[in-house]
């Protein structure tokens, strides 16, 4: 079922989410959300995430050839390593050569060299850009 609500920001950028839409997501204290801006649709959307309140996740740009099956080739290393995919954006650099794919997900179990290295050998990135980490904003 869709709902809509007009809402205000106030003047520290906040919105509340109204209680049905709260009770309808399944959305308490604590919840976890992503927040993605679409500045060229003018939009953002609020997605619920099922994880707990001290999860950490990770921002990587990983290059990839702009092949047939190189985004699924490395996106199957996740799979392997375990980790989920939160948000996964594919662009094209340049046509039929390179190609980034922008993630976030929770981080591994793993010191950031061995996964950058994991992602290269298995997954043939060509390069792998592991952004600071990204603690949970409660």
């Amino acid at each position: 079922m869709k709902e809509t609500e007009i809402l205000k920001v106030d003047s520290r950028g906040r919105i509340v989410i109204p209680r049905s839409m709260r009770k309808a997501l399944g959305l308490k204290e604590n919840s976890h959300i992503m927040l993605i801006s679409d500045s060229e649709e003018n939009e953002l959307r609020i997605i619920p995430l099922p994880f707990s309140e001290d999860q950490t996740f990770m921002r990587i740009k990983i290059i990839i050839a702009d092949e047939p099956g190189a985004l699924s080739q490395i996106s199957k290393v996740f799979g392997e390593l375990g980790l989920s995919l939160l948000y996964g954006q594919t662009v094209v650099i340049k046509k039929g050569k390179t190609a980034e794919w922008s993630v976030i997900s929770p981080i591994p179990d793993m010191p950031v060299d061995d996964f950058e290295r994991i992602l290269v050998e298995k997954g043939n990135a060509i390069k792998v850009i592991v952004e600071k980490p990204m603690r949970s904003k409660i």
